[in-house]
């Protein structure tokens, strides 16, 4: 499932700490919790290098799970994956007084175009746009970076496969997966490294459809970065590849046998089946999609 973190009741950089885990939204108790760990908060949300847990509850109580508890931060720490804490429980805190309520200093605007422009803002992106590959001939392999919280970050590799692979190719439309590469075989990331453990069965239209565990703890670091190669070839450069092989080859000498030979309707028939699969594969993500809006 798919991570994220924000603040409610109040604006976008101050309120109740929330974080959407199970595929539903809940709250973080403050047991434990420092200033650090509120700063470190704040950092996540890009609302600035300071912040404060805030103690008169003014953001209001939440009504759904309390999801962590225990929350440790150190200064090495630029997003809340990477702290400490208890395991997931959806009854984290006794009750509602000990959830977390912080106020951060404020928004910090992009100061680098070209790490904001290509995805300014991760809760209007489309799943493509939050997906990339770096440092491979083309668009169609390299390392995997993914958008989220405001910045660029990368992908542990373990448990990466050729499912999870097939998954980013196809949602990059670059065909399907020739490897599945670890150990940083393009080139180790800089920024953070979002999650680790995908799990994909290979027939999801989007990355964000299949299980991982975020990381938490430093139990990965750049060295482990993980990479694509797809083959390159999407759908419509296929089907484009066969009409011009068809139409604009020159004619064979001799005639070929009954068995071996394609007539046209065979393949209008199979670019038209092409095309419907394809129609039914967007429409399918953008019934997801409007249902992830909805919750």
């Amino acid at each position: 499932e798919f991570l994220d973190l924000k603040l409610v009741g109040g604006n976008d950089c101050a309120g109740r700490l929330e974080v959407f885990y199970n595929g539903t939204w809940g709250s973080i108790c403050s047991n434990r919790m420092s200033q650090l760990a509120a700063i470190t908060v704040c950092k996540h949300l890009n609302c600035g290098d300071g912040g404060e847990i805030a103690r008169d509850f003014k953001y209001g109580r939440g009504s759904g799970p309390t999801w962590l508890d225990h929350i440790e931060c150190t200064e090495q720490h630029s997003s809340l994956w990477q702290c400490q804490s208890d395991p997931w429980n959806p009854q984290s805190c006794d009750n509602r007084a000990e959830e977390t309520h912080i106020s951060c200093t404020g928004r910090i605007e992009a100061t680098s175009p070209a790490t904001f422009s290509e995805c300014p803002n991760s809760t209007t992106c489309s799943d493509r746009e939050k997906l990339r590959v770096i440092g491979g001939e083309d668009g169609c392999s390299g390392r995997v970076e993914i958008w989220h919280q405001g910045s660029w970050g990368t992908i542990c590799d373990d448990s990466w496969e050729l499912a999870d692979a097939n998954v980013v190719c196809r949602q990059l439309g670059c065909g399907s997966a020739v490897s599945a590469l670890s150990e940083a075989a393009f080139g180790e990331g800089t920024g953070p490294i979002w999650l680790e453990k995908v799990h994909c069965k290979g027939t999801e239209l989007s990355l964000w459809d299949c299980p991982v565990k975020p990381l938490f703890s430093k139990n990965c670091d750049h060295k482990e970065d993980a990479a694509v190669d797809c083959s390159g070839y999407p759908l419509g450069h296929l089907i484009l590849r066969l009409l011009l092989l068809h139409f604009l080859s020159d004619p064979p000498r001799h005639p070929a046998p009954d068995t071996m030979r394609i007539s046209t309707p065979v393949i209008l028939c199979i670019i038209l089946g092409a095309l419907l699969c394809l129609v039914l594969a967007i429409l399918a993500g953008q019934i997801r999609s409007a249902r992830a809006q909805r919750r």
